[in-house]
C-alpha cells in the first residue's frame, strides 16, 4: 500500500502528470493533494482523477515555514504502508515491486537520489513534449530526499526547510538500493520563466529571512539557467541501483584493467 501527499499551488500543468507517474508504477496508489489557495483548475482536475483534496492557507504567500511544519504533520496521518510527502514536481522512480521487495527486507525510509530533469517544451503548459519520457538532467543533491517511508515504523521525519534534511525516528531501516528522484525543473525555458516569476512574487517576504532566494523575475537571468543546464544534461536511468555494489564492480574493473 502506497499514499502519497502532493503540496500544490497552481499546479493544473504538471498534477496530472505527477498522479499518472506514481499510477503507473503503484497501481493501487491514493493521493491526497494538499491545494495553497490554488486560483487554477488544480483542485477540480485532482478530484476528477480521484484525489483526495485538502486546503491550508498561508495568506496568498509562498511560507517555507508553513510547508515544512505541514509536511511534518503528514508523516502521522497514515497509520500503515508506505508514504511518500512530495512537491508537485518530485516524481519518485518507485515501483509496487520494489517496495514489495524493501518491505520484505525490512527497510524503513527509501535512499534516494535526485536529478533535475531537463526538457526543451516551447509552451508553458508542456503539451509539446512526454513528460514520462524524459530522462536527461543533472544530478542534485539537494533533491536527494528522504520523502518515502514506512509507517508506522517511522514516527517523525523532522524535515527542515524544503525536506532538504531529516532526522527520521523509530525503527530506521535505510534500503539498500537508491532510487531516483526525478525532480521535473527545468522543463521549458517559457515554463520555468513563468513559475520562477510567479514564485518570485509570492515568496518575496519570506527572502528576507534567506528563503526561496533561488526564485527571481529576472528573465535574462532563468535565460541563462536554462541555456546551461542544456549544456550539462546527460542521460540517467529510472532504476534502482545499490551504490555498494555499483562501487565494488568499478574496483573489480579496474583490477583487471591493470591486471591485463
Amino acid at each position: 500500500m502506497l499514499h502519497v501527499y502532493l503540496l500544490c499551488h497552481n499546479e493544473a500543468v504538471l498534477l496530472p502528470h505527477a498522479v499518472e507517474h506514481y499510477r503507473r508504477r503503484v497501481p493501487g496508489v491514493t493521493f491526497t493533494i494538499l491545494d495553497n489557495e490554488s486560483s487554477d483548475t488544480s483542485v477540480a482536475i485532482a478530484k476528477k482523477l480521484g484525489c483526495a483534496v485538502e486546503t491550508f492557507h498561508s495568506n496568498g504567500k509562498l511560507d517555507d515555514v508553513i510547508l515544512r511544519d505541514l509536511k511534518n504533520a503528514l508523516v502521522s496521518r497514515t497509520a500503515s504502508g508506505w508514504v511518500i510527502v512530495a512537491d508537485m514536481d518530485e516524481w519518485l522512480c518507485v515501483t509496487e515491486q520494489d517496495l514489495a521487495r524493501e518491505e520484505r527486507a525490512g527497510t524503513t525510509v527509501l535512499k534516494v537520489e535526485g536529478w533535475n530533469v531537463f526538457g526543451e517544451s516551447a509552451t508553458v503548459t508542456l503539451h509539446d513534449i512526454d513528460l514520462h519520457a524524459l530522462n536527461t538532467g543533472q544530478r542534485h543533491n539537494k533533491e536527494s530526499k528522504a520523502i518515502c517511508f514506512r509507517r508506522p515504523q517511522i514516527s517523525a521525519m523532522n524535515y527542515g526547510f524544503g525536506a532538504h534534511t531529516w532526522a527520521p525516528e523509530g525503527t530506521v531501516a535505510w534500503s539498500t538500493n537508491t532510487y531516483r528522484l526525478k525532480h521535473m525543473a527545468w522543463l521549458g525555458l517559457p515554463f520555468i520563466v513563468q513559475k520562477y516569476q510567479q514564485r518570485y512574487e509570492r515568496g518575496k517576504e519570506q527572502m528576507a529571512q534567506n528563503l526561496g532566494t533561488h526564485y527571481t523575475d529576472d528573465v535574462a537571468k532563468v535565460t541563462a539557467e536554462f541555456a546551461l543546464r542544456r549544456t550539462v544534461a546527460r542521460r540517467f536511468s529510472e532504476r534502482p541501483y545499490n551504490a555498494t555494489q555499483s562501487l565494488l564492480r568499478r574496483v573489480v574493473r579496474r583490477l583487471r584493467r591493470l591486471i591485463a
